[in-house]
């Protein structure tokens, strides 16, 4: 049987992160993927957003390590992730009771500076400067300049690019059915061709929604997540349209993006239907209306925009308290988890990769891994 000292089982954003992260520390790691690179959530069209703003405050220690790994990652690892900066605003129109609601703000503002993210509040005269053509219901904004959006598909093969230049194996092709714990820490990890490889310091489960049935088939744990695939629409701009800036409505599901092509690409959370057995989603037409309503409602040079796609085949998982699990695996001091991204993993995860390696490697978890537990969900 082969042997390796750390195994990255998924191939998406979060394990290739982890698994360079571990290889230039020197750690022998290899990553196994069921498919290829980046066919899952870390996977398809338009861009993903890179977003400090308007997050759950336990995520921003995490996010503001993100937010200052993300401007360098195209050097450290050679190959280039397709991120930029624009700047998120992040809308208010009427009052909602709630941390939804403008007088909110000032609150929000003050939580997401003193966490080291830069913010502001911007009145309406300021957001006419800065993004025209806005509903003039809309009265105020939180501009987060330092968010920004990536390509996905690419920010991921160039982790995994990153960590084969410095030894790491990555194998596509290659499914995980089981994990087998020994007394002496190691794991064996059963692999779909029959085959078996012993893992003798640390396995990390990063494959997202096959995170939950490797816990429950391998450690009786069963971790109370959802499949969720959300619907992303792209709409072709009228002539003369500018998007300044990254466009979020705090009371409607939308995020307005603008794709390298030049398409307005429109997401927000809103699932589409998606068949967890099957793996396969397919475009929900009431989604797309509510979409397109909300889209016309915030910027209505876009109302009546010409459809030129809609998908949702890419699942995430989700969470009740819509934050992720980042743990050891209860019980198994060798096994780490990371699933439940809840939308919020892409911008996550250099920080994420980073703080899991560190975990593994020297056995003390990390400050901002320390809200995200199998045990506030009542797994253990």
């Amino acid at each position: 049987m082969q042997s390796v000292e750390y195994a990255v089982i998924g191939g998406g954003v979060a394990g290739t992160a982890t698994a360079w992260n571990l290889a230039r520390r020197g750690a022998e790691t290899v990553v196994l993927e069921a498919d290829e690179l980046a066919s899952g959530a870390s996977g398809g069209p338009g861009r993903r957003g890179v977003r400090a703003g308007g997050r759950d405050l336990r995520e921003l220690p995490l996010a503001r390590r993100a937010m200052e790994l993300w401007p360098e990652l195209d050097s450290l690892l050679g190959a280039p992730t397709g991120y930029r900066r624009n700047g998120l605003l992040s809308v208010y129109d009427v009052e909602v009771a709630g941390v939804s609601g403008w007088q909110s703000l000032p609150a929000r503002a003050q939580a997401q500076q003193a966490a080291g993210i830069p913010c502001s509040i911007v009145d309406r005269e300021q957001l006419d400067a800065m993004q025209p053509g806005l509903a003039a219901d809309i009265r105020v904004a939180l501009f987060t300049p330092e968010d920004g959006t990536g390509d996905h598909p690419a920010t991921t093969r160039a982790f995994a690019k990153a960590a084969a230049e410095l030894g790491a194996r990555v194998l596509e092709h290659t499914a995980v059915t089981g994990l087998v714990p020994h007394p002496d820490g190691s794991v064996t990890l059963r692999l779909a061709e029959g085959d078996e490889l012993r893992v003798t310091r640390g396995v990390v489960l990063a494959a997202n929604r096959a995170v939950p049935r490797l816990l429950a088939d391998s450690f009786g744990l069963s971790l109370p997540v959802w499949e969720k695939a959300t619907q992303v629409t792209f709409v072709a701009p009228p002539p003369g349209f500018a998007l300044n800036h990254q466009v979020g409505h705090t009371r409607r599901s939308l995020s307005v993006k603008l794709t390298d092509e030049g398409r307005v690409m429109l997401s927000g959370g809103r699932p589409g239907g998606w068949d967890a057995a099957s793996g396969v989603g397919t475009p929900d037409p009431a989604v797309l209306r509510a979409t397109l309503a909300d889209v016309a409602a915030t910027i209505p040079a876009l109302a009546g925009a010409e459809v030129l796609a809609v998908d949702n085949s890419r699942a995430d998982t989700s969470t009740i308290d819509l934050i992720p699990v980042v743990d050891k695996v209860p019980g198994h001091g060798a096994v780490f988890a990371g699933t439940g991204w809840s939308g919020h993993g892409f911008a996550l995860a250099p920080a994420v990769g980073e703080a899991l390696a560190s975990w593994a490697l020297d056995g003390e978890r990390p400050e901002a891994l320390r809200p995200f537990t199998f045990e506030r969900l009542g797994v253990g």
